[in-house]
């Protein structure tokens, strides 16, 4: 019988604490894992700061560590959690209970661990880095440029590319994301593709009857919804009875910075705005409700990876619009579940909107049994974890193979210190430029000269 595989998985988000993409991943691929016969410890924030704790669920101890509020403000608090997740990973390796540790790419969690590894080569495990979507993408996205921003938080950033660059195996759930890794951060090797695991799939409900179109997520700029709103007053020339539904939380997205549910209906007329519903955050047995209730879905993103809004409506059996620009048309293949637009152009989700809500009942109904069968098969959850499960192995073959020369030790400490320093918030202790000359000789060190970087593969 084979050792069991032992994995250490750092989220910040982890039941009962989650509401994310990353946290979702987390709840449920850490089950489908203990399925497959995995052991795993969760590193994860305490919320409650006071009274960091181990918890234990059978074959699943979940470590809460502190992410406390330091002088750097929240990129201060989350580079905290990082290196005390970096920390609790060493102490579980050097114990002998843990074979690989994964991380999101965020926080540059990873790069810690990778600068604390060197400098105690015997005692870490191998890495996995998993791609969700990078912190610089999301910045990008809401418009800021990394030179405007504070040397905390660009530091912030060369972590979660030191961490890319450096791991033992990157993945990713989509090839739209492999792919722009792989030109973006010049990967030598392109990363693994492993699709999300699922939750247990719901019942699917009957076709409806109605004309309700379904956005689920957060009301922010980045989710396409300006376009949405937009390519809606088109609609409702089209499809007078239409109903918009949008269920998330609203946020400061505005061009002004104030609320974007509100800047989305001074865009509409009165009338328009009649046909327009916002519903907020919902529990998961409200939102179930909702999906019944609607035609179909709508994922109008202007970049996405691999939505869980997106399995969701295809596993409640509705035909979904999906952009282009990500992995949501790799979901939908070649089922005939839905139809993609443009990213960003309201006249392309408006065509494809109208489209599906002018076909039969019927034809919708087979729209979405076709996307139900082909989100249930491509993330089955066991199917997932036997994939994952060879990735960390090879993972952990690799790591065995890149070990940095011991002489090296006591350098690599040193910047790893440096480097702990500006992600505690103590931009003073390291300027931009000594950062950067840090970060490139990590890579001289642990990959030679060459000009491109990258994991094992």
């Amino acid at each position: 019988m084979s050792t069991p595989l032992r994995l250490a998985l750092v989220s910040r988000e982890y039941p009962p604490f989650f509401g994310g993409g990353i946290g979702t991943y987390a709840r449920w691929i850490v089950p489908a894992l203990v399925d497959a016969g995995v052991r795993v410890h969760v590193i994860t924030e305490a919320h409650d700061q006071t009274n960091p704790r181990v918890e234990f669920h059978g074959p699943v101890t979940v470590h809460r560590v502190s992410m406390a509020m330091g002088r750097g403000g929240w990129t201060s608090a989350a580079a905290r959690f990082s290196i005390n997740a970096a920390r609790k990973i060493a102490a579980l390796a050097a114990r002998d209970e843990i074979d690989v540790a994964e991380f999101a790419e965020c926080e540059g969690a990873a790069a810690a661990l990778l600068l604390l590894r060197s400098a105690l080569p015997s005692g870490t495990p191998a890495t996995v880095v998993h791609l969700h979507t990078p912190s610089e993408v999301l910045y990008e996205l809401r418009s800021l440029s990394t030179r405007a921003l504070d040397q905390s938080l660009a530091a912030y950033f060369l972590m979660e590319r030191l961490a890319i660059w450096l791991t033992d195996q990157v993945c990713a759930p989509s090839r739209f994301i492999a792919d722009w890794a792989v030109s973006h951060y010049a990967l030598a090797h392109r990363p693994a593709v492993i699709p999300y695991a699922i939750a247990p799939a719901p019942d699917a409900p009957p076709p409806s009857q109605t004309k309700d179109v379904l956005y689920v997520g957060r009301i922010e700029p980045r989710k396409g919804v300006e376009s949405l709103a937009v390519a809606w007053k088109q609609v409702l020339v089209r499809h007078a009875e239409a109903r918009l539904v949008l269920a998330g939380a609203d946020t400061s997205g505005a061009p002004d910075g104030g609320s974007l549910k509100a800047y989305l209906l001074s865009l509409l007329d009165e009338p328009q705005r009649r046909t327009v519903q916002f519903l907020g955050r919902l529990r998961p047995e409200s939102l179930g409700q909702e999906y019944a209730r609607a035609a179909i879905c709508v994922v109008p993103s202007l970049w996405e990876n691999f939505p869980n809004t997106c399995i969701e409506a295809m596993l409640h059996a509705r035909p979904v619009v999906v952009s282009d620009n990500g992995g949501m048309s790799e979901m939908i293949g070649e089922t005939d579940a839905g139809l993609v637009c443009r990213a960003g152009d309201p006249v392309s989700l408006a065509g494809a909107i109208s489209r599906l809500l002018a076909e039969p009942v019927g034809v919708r109904a087979t729209r979405g049994a076709n996307g139900r069968q082909r989100i249930l098969q491509m993330c089955d959850p066991s199917r997932i974890a036997k994939a994952r499960m060879q990735m960390y192995r090879h993972a952990i073959a690799s790591s065995r193979g890149s070990r940095p020369a011991a002489d090296r030790a006591t350098s690599v400490f040193a910047e790893w210190k440096r480097c702990e320093a500006v992600l505690a918030g103590d931009v003073a202790a390291m300027s931009m430029p000594t950062f950067e000359g840090a970060i490139t000789r990590w890579i001289s060190l642990d990959r030679g000269s060459s000009e491109t970087v990258g994991a094992h593969a």
